[in-house]
């Protein structure tokens, strides 16, 4: 999945909004799904995402974390829908939240 200029500069704003309402710091998610700062920082800014599913990774931990004290996020507008409706992702990546 290829983001172009627009949707690359909305998913980086959505993360870093979703972030702020769920009151996360990127090193939050980084200790939750094992990695470091950095590459949750990398992938919040598409700059650093070793596997297509990374993006999707990061919104799903995103949506889970919502879930528990029902904070409404902001929409994804490219990464949007099941993961399983993209026939060139990983779907059990992203469920399972993997990371490396």
């Amino acid at each position: 999945m290829s983001l172009n200029g627009a949707q690359r500069n909305a998913t980086r704003a959505e993360f870093r909004r979703n972030f702020q309402l769920l009151d996360l710091a990127p090193g939050d998610a980084a200790r939750a799904l094992g990695v470091d700062d950095a590459r949750i920082e990398g992938i919040m800014s598409l700059e650093l995402v070793r596997h297509l599913e990374d993006a999707w990774v990061l919104r799903a931990f995103l949506i889970d974390r919502a879930e528990e004290p029902g904070v409404q996020l902001v929409p994804f507008t490219a990464l949007r829908g099941d993961p399983e409706d993209y026939p060139f992702l990983d779907a059990e990546r992203v469920h399972a939240q993997l990371l490396d």
